[in-house]
């Protein structure tokens, strides 16, 4: 139970921060843990089996219970799937969510049914009185799309539902300011720390006025300082609330603006979702009372829980079918139609976008990407990075070109690739490429990276038995311990890691001057090309006598690659 009294704004759940990871981290809980009280025996027992699972990023040191409780006391059981007293349970929503085929419906309910106050979120004052989520999602519709400043800096003071009005009257003058930029020749950046400026100051007014300014992680009173954590702190909710909007299938992201906004296909969903949902927080009599509405699986009611509306979907996108045929259908069996005839436009779109970057129509497009990825000023920076890497290869090579990512039906990415599998893969007709990326620097780097890039590498080599198998790894600044990591395993024959392991290790900076290159040059680069460049790059390894040596070799190999 956490106390939300007297507090000026409300929250988004930011633990996970990518929700794909609910899924894993509570199957890991339940099937070890069911039946026992939450205490921080458990939660250390918990979180140590946790970091040995695959899928598992994250420290093994500092408080283990602590890092257990923001793990599961966060999404997990605020959105009603587990239940942690008296024992740790599965609750009903919770089982269909791991083991249902629409995960995505199910969070979909539970995010509408969060609100604040609560039994789990109390407040003495009854001030709040809002579903932070269902006053977001009518935002984004009735706006056209919330950027991530936007949300940052107004949405987060909707303590209640009566107040939306006037945030939404407040986004619109921001907006109406923000257009008179170039005139008043007011740089964004500049506009933007002002307006933060301003809109803290007013939310918390009498915390200023009272000298209580003060940040957990430093006891000197100081504005600038107080300010620059709430900002931090806003566009911490803000991002994560994008990436939990964006779980339901109902939204999309511009990967460039940063702004969240309702998939065309699925604006009639949300329609339903807004005209029917009631506006005001439930009202509990108990924890108990609390507890049955938001672990039920099935309610709130959904638009594609009537047949009737998903066969007016079906005809609409797709020929194929006609009325008779689909009313003998099971509301099950017409979901699962849906979903084919989703994912048979998607497969088109991918392939036209694919097409489009193999003539380098979006080469500028490609790299102002990834310059708002190292500016800070993208959305879950680490999946935009890896969706516009693969963008990039898809740009450079003239192979096929898979990304691991998922993509939601406007073909903008949703989740980075699963445990287990690389990033990319390039396959061409004599070889293959693997390809990693992470944006993580610093001996964080090779913790992260370095065997299990190496590992990817190994474990491709051996399911395919490709005679030549290269591995790229990318990140925006190398560290020189997974730089020597990918050295001596090329120089050593590792049976482990299928002999010794080509794995070639590019900066952002390197990609972007192949990129460059590749886009100037009179003629193309072809399959072949890449391949001597490749062969190049990881035979440096052995006629260098240092890491170092063979990184520097490599960079001045790229500023002349592909130059005719």
């Amino acid at each position: 139970m956490a106390s939300i009294t007297d507090k000026k704004t409300i929250f988004f759940v930011t633990s996970p921060r990518s929700p794909d990871k609910l899924i894993n981290e509570i199957r890991t809980l339940v099937e070890n843990f069911e039946g026992e009280k939450w205490n921080e025996k458990t939660q250390k027992d918990f979180y140590l089996h946790l970091s040995k699972q695959d899928f598992f990023k994250g420290s093994t040191t500092g408080d283990l219970a602590f890092k257990a409780r923001d793990r599961i006391n966060r999404a997990p059981k605020a959105l009603g799937f587990v239940d942690l007293s008296p024992v740790i349970k599965l609750t009903n929503a919770g089982k269909l969510f791991l083991t249902g085929k629409r995960s995505e419906e199910v969070f979909l309910r539970q995010l509408i049914k969060f609100q604040l106050h609560s039994p789990y979120h109390t407040d003495k004052n009854d001030a709040f009185r809002v579903k932070p989520y269902l006053e977001l999602m009518r935002l984004v519709y009735e706006l056209g799309g919330l950027s991530k400043h936007e949300i940052g800096l107004f949405v987060i003071g909707l303590t209640s539902y009566k107040k939306y009005d006037d945030v939404k009257s407040r986004i619109l003058d921001f907006r109406k300011e923000k257009s008179g930029l170039r005139k008043r020749k007011v740089s964004y950046k500049q506009f933007i720390a002002e307006e933060f400026e301003k809109e803290l100051s007013r939310l918390f007014a009498e915390k200023i006025k009272g000298g209580e300014i003060f940040i957990r992680q430093n006891k000197k009173q100081s504005l600038g300082k107080f300010i620059r954590a709430k900002k931090s702190n806003h566009l911490d909710y803000s991002d994560a609330s994008i990436r939990y909007l964006r779980m339901t299938g109902l939204f999309s992201m511009n990967p460039r603006s940063s702004k969240v906004y309702v998939l065309e296909e699925r604006k009639k969903d949300v329609e339903f979702i807004l005209e029917n949902t009631p506006r005001d927080i439930f009202k509990y009599k108990n924890e108990d009372d609390y507890k049955t509405q938001l672990f039920a699986a099935t309610e709130p009611k959904l638009f594609v829980d009537d047949k009737e509306r998903i066969i007016s979907k079906i005809l609409r996108k797709s020929n194929e079918f006609n009325t008779g045929e689909l009313e003998i259908k099971t509301t099950e069996e017409l979901k699962d139609i849906y979903k084919s005839i989703l994912q048979k436009s998607l497969t088109e779109l991918v392939e036209n976008e694919q097409s489009k970057l193999k003539d380098y129509e979006d080469f500028d497009d490609v790299d102002e990407v990834f310059s708002s990825i190292t500016n800070r000023e993208a959305v879950d920076p680490s999946l935009f990075f890896e969706w516009n890497v693969w963008r990039a290869f898809s740009m450079l090579d003239d192979g096929d070109i898979q990304g691991n990512f998922k993509v939601d039906d406007d073909g903008v990415p949703l989740y980075t690739a699963p445990a287990n599998t690389p990033d990319i893969v390039c396959k061409y007709k004599d070889f293959d490429t693997i390809v990693e990326v992470t944006l993580s620097s610093g001996q964080k780097q090779y913790e992260m990276e370095g065997e299990p890039v190496a590992r990817h590498y190994g474990n491709y080599r051996k399911e395919t038995q490709k005679d030549v198998v290269f591995g790229i790894f990318i990140a925006p600044k190398l560290n020189d311990a997974a730089v020597a990591h990918y050295y001596a395993l090329y120089r050593i024959n590792i049976e482990h890691y299928g002999g010794k392991a080509k794995i070639i290790p590019l900066s952002l900076d390197d990609l972007k001057t192949l990129l460059k290159n590749a886009y100037q040059s009179k003629k193309r680069p072809k399959a072949a090309d890449i391949k001597t460049l490749f062969v190049h790059l990881s035979d440096l390894a052995l006629s260098t006598s240092s890491e170092k040596e063979w990184r520097q070799k490599i960079s001045e190999t790229v500023q002349g690659a592909f130059i005719q």
